[in-house]
Order: C-alpha cells, then sequence, then structure tokens
C-alpha cells in the first residue's frame, strides 16, 4: 500500500557532502519520493543539483519540512534518520495517508 508521510525536522547543525550523497544514493536506488521544503526552496532528492542547491540555501535554525512516498515509508523514514543521525535534533511527523488502490490523491 502507498503510503504519503510529511514530517517536520529541526537540524543542530548542516548535514555534510557525505550525508547528502547517501541520501541521495538510497532514494536513487530505491523505489521511494523524498521531497525537501524550507520557505521558497524545494528539492526533490532524485535531483543532484537540486538537492545540493536545497543544502547550499537552507536554514539550519528553522525547520524544514521531509516528504516521504512510497511502499512502508517508516523503513525509508528510519534509514534516512540513520544516515544523518548526527545532525538532526527533532524529528516529527506532520501528516500520515495510506491511499488505496481505489483512491486518489491531489495535491
Amino acid at each position: 500500500m502507498e503510503q504519503l508521510t510529511s514530517y517536520q525536522v529541526q537540524l543542530k547543525k548542516q548535514i555534510d557532502m557525505e550525508e547528502v550523497m547517501n541520501i541521495h544514493h538510497f532514494i536513487v536506488d530505491s523505489s521511494y519520493d523524498l521531497y525537501l521544503y524550507q520557505d521558497h526552496l524545494i528539492a526533490d532528492v532524485r535531483n543532484l543539483p537540486k538537492l545540493l542547491s536545497f543544502f547550499f540555501y537552507y536554514n539550519t535554525d528553522r525547520p524544514l519540512v521531509m516528504i516521504i512516498d512510497g511502499k512502508d515509508v517508516q523503513y525509508a523514514y528510519q534509514k534516512i534518520m540513520n544516515i544523518c543521525e548526527e545532525p538532526i535534533e527533532n524529528c516529527v511527523v506532520r501528516r500520515f495517508h495510506e491511499a488505496h488502490r481505489d483512491q486518489t490523491i491531489l495535491v
């Protein structure tokens, strides 16, 4: 069953390039979609130039929104949290939705 979950993530320091690349590789090698959003910045994690631009300009003083789409988003969430364990100060679920085959989601 497809799931769509958004998280509010507060970082305590900058994420380093190795962590950014590990997140990118995990998403590219999986069936998940991952989006990051903060103010006017938005990044599809599969798009490396946009992802790098996002991390050049985001503000660690304010939370960002992480949206994960796919099957078993809890697995993807745990994998991402393990990749960036140290920089994350707090992460809470904002919204969770399960999509059934006969249901359409419009954003």
